[in-house]
């Protein structure tokens, strides 16, 4: 499988070499229409000055004509010919002067009628009179015309040998040719500095990737640029913090279920099998034995009790944490919502030996928001453990104060205290202070979870303040 670095670098070379060899072939297309171009201007200037020369001796014979026009064409290396203004040759370089009245009619030669029409006119052929391949250019006399041989002469034709034209364009072909050279040798070595330079992130990236998918978490790419390559490498490092951060969590959730099953087991485990027992007892016996049969009926029945509040409250927690509780916020009297939970656990309170009292501290008439079912189910929690937790002549106090656009609820007990390395964890689901008095008091592990929920979901926090052997208070805020 070919690298990133050599894809790159092929694609560029191939552009390279596409834009270069054009461009050559350009330039060399330009060039030769140029030096063409400039050959027959050339010739056109040598046409009138020919003529410029027999127009200026009018006293020269033929013979003397013919011997000056191949002397010049000697010198200059081209064909010279002077044609009437019929088109019959006066006179050739490259024809013996014998043979020239012999010679076709040259008046429908290309070059002399482009010359009738513009004054100049060029062509390349091969030449059926002396055998060659020639550059044509004639010129027509427009200028007045004196007398001698001169005044017959229609056009002046030069001639130039297309070896000569050849040789020229080789030349410049040749110079073209070593400048595209050298230019590719250059564009060659820019388009590997070029291709490291693209390649060498996203190499570096492919590794990091590569390092991530065999497990590396840790791994980091050091591409710093600014360019989508740095944005790129930006996002991967980010993506595999969150990712990281994802599996922490993960684990930390799996570890989380794992323990929740396991507590779940032996939260129902324990009624489930206390029920067993008292229905097998019975069922042996016991049932008409009326000394024992309404205890084990009792206690089978506080265990189905326990047992189904741990089923209300494993709901509960499952749909706050699932989010399929919904919560319906209205504004309530709040005082009147306090006190109504407090007359409801006095009897409880009073059986315990135990005062359960309110003191609101907020206007009679002061309104809070928020689910007064929800609310209900945190305050019964609270007052619960309160009620369960405490000491015998103890108390339970809720109240509430004024706090700006909010107000404080507060649950206050005289009981047990929570231990100070205990205090940030009682949130948490089935997690115990005192394992042997939690079931013997019939908690189910969840109840302080449930408060958390509720309360965060009121856009407020649940707080904590405890001493061991002087109670505990919980509170929190609701808006008015």
């Amino acid at each position: 499988m070919k690298s990133i670095r050599s894809k790159i670098t092929a694609t560029y070379l191939a552009l390279a070499l596409t834009i270069v060899v054009g461009v050559s072939i350009l330039i060399a297309w330009k060039l030769e229409s140029y030096v063409t171009e400039q050959l027959v201007q050339d010739l056109g200037r040598q046409a009138d000055w020919v003529y410029y020369s027999l127009q200026r001796d009018s006293s020269m014979t033929f013979a003397q004509i013919d011997q000056q026009i191949r002397r010049v064409a000697g010198l200059e290396n081209l064909r010279l010919t002077l044609i009437a203004d019929d088109g019959r040759l006066i006179d050739d370089s490259d024809v013996p002067l014998e043979q020239v009245p012999q010679v076709e009619n040259h008046l429908h030669r290309p070059e002399v009628q482009q010359a009738l029409a513009e004054s100049l006119g060029w062509n390349i052929r091969h030449s059926a009179t002396v055998g060659r391949d020639f550059l044509y250019v004639a010129r027509s006399i427009t200028a007045p015309r004196t007398g001698g041989m001169a005044r017959d002469v229609g056009f002046v034709r030069l001639s130039m040998p297309l070896e000569d034209v050849r040789d020229r364009m080789n030349s410049l072909r040749a110079i073209v040719a070593i400048v595209g050279f050298l230019t590719l040798i250059v564009v060659i070595g820019v388009s590997v500095l070029i291709s490291q330079r693209i390649s060498h992130p996203i190499v570096e990236i492919a590794r990091a990737v590569e390092q991530i998918r065999s497990g590396d978490f840790d791994v980091r790419i050091g591409v710093t640029s600014d360019d989508e390559t740095g944005k790129l490498a930006g996002a991967i490092n980010e993506l595999v913090q969150k990712l990281k951060a994802d599996i922490v969590q993960m684990r930390k959730l799996e570890k989380v279920r794992s323990e929740f099953l396991g507590n779940v087991s032996h939260e129902l485990r324990t009624p489930i099998f206390a029920i067993q027992g008292f229905i097998e007892t019975l069922l042996n016996g016991a049932v008409d034995d009326r000394s024992v049969n309404r205890t084990f009926l009792e206690r089978a029945r506080s265990n189905a009790n326990r047992l189904n509040a741990l089923l209300e409250d494993l709901i509960n927690i499952s749909q706050i944490e699932s989010g399929e509780m919904k919560m319906s916020f209205r504004y309530f009297n709040a005082n009147d919502f306090i006190e109504g939970v407090v007359r409801d656990f006095q009897d409880q309170g009073r059986q315990s030996r135990i005062e359960v009292s309110a003191s609101c501290n907020t206007p009679r008439d002061q309104e809070v928001l928020g689910d007064r079912d929800r609310l209900r189910q945190v305050l019964n929690n609270l007052i619960d453990n309160g009620l369960k937790y405490n000491v015998e002549g103890g108390t339970v106090v809720v109240s509430t104060e004024s706090l700006g656009d909010k107000i404080r609820v507060s649950v206050k007990d005289s009981g047990v205290g929570i231990p100070p390395e205990h205090v940030n964890r009682i949130f948490e689901r089935f997690y115990r202070v005192d394992k042997d008095r939690s079931r013997e008091v019939g908690g189910t592990g969840l109840g302080l979870a449930i408060v958390k929920h509720i309360v965060e979901a009121h856009e407020s926090t649940i707080e904590v303040s405890s001493e061991p052997g002087k109670g505990s208070t919980f509170s929190f805020t609701l808006r008015t």
